[in-house]
């Protein structure tokens, strides 16, 4: 059962010390650290970063709702879909949000949609929240494969309902792969069967130490994943609300994340 930690403020601040009764809740349960859990892995101290102990502490202490809508980005697996395309490597999060808003608000995620019309609706800038205006990386690329997405003639049948099935539909889409598939798939049915294998969550492996260093991401995608649902199962985890976890911290805490990638590699 996950516990959510809670802070209770007053005139003088925070209450730390009712924050520290709470976390021993979550800490005494946890099993010694010299202990294993896998062949060559130990749970090693919380109080140290990336150990598997590390990771059990902030899944017990970050909960997530119990539905399946939990982690999707949008309305429809249609719109799941087009969204997650837009994001993706050397594009930020942020970047594919807002280039989604501009899709869905100007009515343009729709079959038989123009390419010259996708095209132009990427390519215009973005307004930021701080009035900076940026480009959309890659928008005639984006443009090309939402496009061909969109126009398929099984866009009405989508296997949505099934977490294995979606994931091999998605993998016949043009400029989508494993990562993108498991990240709709993870999204769309909150699947506990594959993972979303991007540089976070990799490095994160390596760090913690369920990946080995000298992976290769295109010719071991699927025993890499296999990997990371066994950490989870041995961790007694959620891997989908594990990967949200990991990602977002990853994220967070890049370039410390880096430092320490550097000194063990």
């Amino acid at each position: 059962m996950k516990m959510q930690l809670k802070v209770d403020f007053n005139e003088h601040g925070t209450d730390e010390t009712f924050l520290w009764h709470q976390a021993k809740e979550v800490l005494q349960h946890l099993p010694n650290e010299q202990q294993e859990l896998m062949p060559g892995l130990k749970w090693g101290s919380v109080f140290q970063l990336y150990t598997p102990a590390f990771w059990k502490y902030q899944y017990l202490t970050n909960s997530f709702p119990a539905d399946t809508e939990t982690h999707r980005l949008a309305g429809s697996v249609r719109d799941e879909i087009v969204m997650c395309m837009l994001g993706g490597y050397g594009i930020p999060s942020e970047m594919g949000i807002i280039a989604f808003d501009r899709l869905k608000s100007e009515c343009l995620i729709q079959p038989f949609i123009k390419l010259e019309v996708l095209m132009e609706a990427l390519s215009r800038p973005f307004e930021l929240g701080n009035g900076k205006k940026v480009r959309y990386r890659f928008a005639r690329q984006k443009a090309e494969y939402i496009y061909a997405f969109l126009n398929r003639s099984d866009i009405n049948d989508i296997p949505a309902t099934n977490d294995l099935s979606l994931r091999e539909w998605l993998m016949s889409v043009k400029g989508i792969g494993y990562k993108t598939a498991s990240w709709i798939t993870r999204n769309w049915l909150r699947s506990e069967q594959v993972a979303i294998l991007d540089i976070h969550l990799l490095r994160a492996g390596v760090i913690t130490g369920f990946f080995h260093p000298d992976y290769n991401l295109n010719t071991e995608y699927l025993n890499l994943e296999q990997r990371f649902l066994n950490f989870c199962l041995q961790l007694e985890v959620r891997p989908s609300d594990m990967d949200a976890i990991i990602w977002h911290y990853m994220k967070k805490n890049n370039k410390l994340a880096l430092n320490i990638l550097a000194s063990i590699t």
